[in-house]
């Protein structure tokens, strides 16, 4: 019977591609050779928790191989009643985040598992806040004293701002994904270290947590988690000075200012050096026009096509079509060489975004005929609209507005003006 190592090394290697993470950890424990062959592609990524058992097992894992680890994913988990421990971040998991055993280590992904839906107190006390449960945790805002000792209070806290204090540490991070980014400051946010691991990044992400109360009032009715993200430039994107790369993705959208919304927070003077954005989730705007004019000369990548405009709504006082939109950017003659805008299966319709078996063939005629053209046509793009709604913040789109954009035509034609402007900035780039 043929056996695995009487294969060519080529044929051993694509059949090492085809395996599962826990079958290669199960096969490298046969023998030497295949232990050296598989250990810089299992020990590539490392998971771990503030659980002490796994955080252990990973830092057991790093002081063998951690020179082939390039990717860290931290899970941080308590309850809201889990008693405050001195260590909150166990000792093991701190070591692993701060990065000293992993002299490749390029990405961390930091996020925290708290159940804030749960029904329970994840906090109380604040003067400004009805309560401290569900959305009402972000009610009011908090100062530094404040914050301070809430970290001694709450394990959750304390958990959050010793993993940062962790993470400052690492000098090899240079991309930062943050998963459900909670709007809460931390202790370590406001010191030197914290923002020289910011200048060191040149990529990164932010998953940015939005909830609701079980009745329909969303995150952005909340004045702390509005302000937080309001403040983000000066917490996180003043001190980027190095990012090339830079993804935005709101649960509640961002963008605008009025009642209820939550305008972007990037600055034209902030994030001198990056090269490509990527907003999910948030409204097309003057703030992003300007961060665009100040950026013209290094922006190279901007992909909305997952944005809307607010257009005339009432639920913003400065929004502006998408036409005005695409306008003012060509205006601005960026020097960009890549536009991803416009979804042609973006949502025309409430149904269509909300109804899990929505039937398409029961839709009026003159939206299956817009559905017709795109289908017919690539180079055709949807542009969505929509608004928030006064009370509860939630998001709705705007399908007359969606209808009537379409049909009129007047942006596809600013799109098209500008693509023509980028393709020509392509080309000169190949040259």
């Amino acid at each position: 019977m043929a056996c695995l190592s009487a294969l060519p090394q080529e044929l051993t290697l694509q059949i090492f591609q085809l395996l599962e993470v826990g079958d290669k950890i199960r096969l490298s424990a046969t023998c030497k050779h295949y232990r050296a062959q598989l250990a810089p592609e299992i020990f590539k990524t490392i998971r771990l928790t503030n659980d002490e058992r796994v955080a252990q097992s990973a830092l057991a894992a790093i002081e063998a191989h951690g020179e082939y680890t390039t990717r860290i994913e931290f899970k941080g988990h308590c309850e809201y009643d889990s008693d405050r421990t001195e260590p909150a971040l166990p000792p093991a998991a701190a070591r692993v985040l701060q990065g000293h055993l992993t002299p490749n280590l390029r990405t961390v992904s930091l996020g925290f598992t708290f159940d804030f839906e749960d029904g329970d107190e994840w906090d109380e006390g604040h003067p400004d806040a009805s309560g401290g449960m569900s959305i009402y945790l972000f009610e009011g805002e908090e100062s530094e004293e404040y914050v301070r000792e809430r970290e001694r209070t709450w394990q959750w806290r304390a958990l959050m701002n010793e993993t940062w204090q962790a993470l400052i540490a690492n000098i090899h991070v240079r991309e930062l994904i943050l998963d459900k980014l909670i709007p809460k400051w931390t202790s370590t946010f406001r010191t030197e270290e914290f923002r020289q691991l910011l200048s060191r990044l040149e990529f990164a992400t932010f998953n940015i947590l939005g909830t609701d109360n079980g009745a329909g009032w969303k995150t952005n009715t909340v004045w702390g988690y509005v302000a937080f993200l309001q403040e983000l430039d000066t917490s996180f994107f003043h001190h980027m000075t190095g990012l090339k790369h830079l993804t935005i993705r709101a649960k509640d959208p961002l963008g605008l200012e009025g009642f209820r919304h939550i305008p972007l927070a990037l600055k034209p003077e902030d994030l001198p050096l990056l090269e490509s954005l990527k907003l999910m989730r948030c409204f097309v705007g003057p703030e992003l026009v300007s961060f665009i004019r100040g950026h013209k000369q290094v922006l190279k990548s901007l992909d909305v096509k997952e944005c809307v405009s607010a257009g005339e709504s009432g639920s913003a006082d400065n929004g502006i079509s998408w036409a005005e939109f695409l306008d003012q950017v060509y205006e601005a003659k960026p020097a960009l060489t890549e536009l991803i805008a416009g979804g042609g299966r973006a949502p025309l319709t409430r149904e269509e975004e909300f109804t899990p078996d929505y039937q398409f063939k029961d839709e009026p005629e003159d939206i299956q005929e817009i559905r017709r053209k795109l289908k017919a046509d690539p180079r055709l793009r949807l542009f969505g609209y929509g608004s928030l709604d006064d009370k509860y913040g939630m998001f709705f789109l705007d399908e007359d507005a969606n209808e009537e954009e379409f049909k009129s035509g007047n942006d596809q034609k600013a799109f098209d003006r500008l693509m023509g402007h980028v393709n020509q900035n392509a080309a000169k780039a190949k040259q």
